[in-house]
């Protein structure tokens, strides 16, 4: 039974068996081995980060996110594209035409990805665009750690867990402080950006 609790221990990373639980009848060299593998585990849900793994609060929350195809006549500003495995936050959408020709649609737009602003794509009459809505879920931060380009934001899910965050994520001369609120804006498994709660 030590080995089936080691199991589940790192295949929850931590999260399934929070509580140990000690039997009278335990051996004591078998207790320390327990505490042990736990203190192991909860090494291993720390390492989980935005940008390596699926973040935890993304994991254990319903997920709503919906991907839906759309003609490039409705898409609108404050949209969500994913074009070319990129994510656009529409900024401007406007038509235009030249004489008899076909209509094009030209769009002002963010990349979410880089974190890139002001860039403009240009599409043809009758293209059609993924717009993806997504899901969120409101942390709270713990602590800011690390130093230059490498700070990261450790938060607490509503599950409790926590998950880092790049502070790159976050809009430039962001301030975070212990306790603030934050919305994770995710699409399955993929972190796409995040955003201090308003009120």
């Amino acid at each position: 039974w030590l080995k089936v609790y080691s199991f589940l221990l790192f295949a929850g990373a931590g999260s399934v068996l929070p509580t140990l639980i000690i039997p009278s009848f335990t051996p004591p060299h078998l207790v320390d081995t327990m505490f042990h593998c736990q203190g192991l585990a909860r090494v291993a849900a720390r390492s989980v980060t935005a940008t390596s793994a699926p973040p935890r609060c993304a994991l254990f929350a319903a997920r709503w996110s919906s991907h839906d195809s759309m003609s490039i006549n409705d898409v609108r500003k404050g949209m969500i594209l994913l074009q070319n495995g990129n994510y656009w936050q529409i900024q401007d959408w406007e038509s235009a035409k030249k004489g008899r020709g076909a209509a094009s649609y030209e769009v002002g737009y963010d990349e979410l990805d880089t974190g890139k602003t002001g860039k403009t794509h240009k599409f043809g009459s009758g293209s059609r665009v993924t717009v993806v809505t997504l899901d969120k879920v409101e942390c709270e931060v713990m602590f800011v750690e690390g130093e230059g380009k490498d700070k990261t934001v450790v938060v607490a899910d509503p599950n409790f867990n926590e998950v880092e965050i790049p502070l790159s994520k976050f809009e430039p001369g962001t301030k975070l402080e212990a306790g603030q609120k934050i919305h994770m804006h995710t699409d399955n498994d993929v972190l796409v950006k995040v955003a201090v709660a308003r009120g």
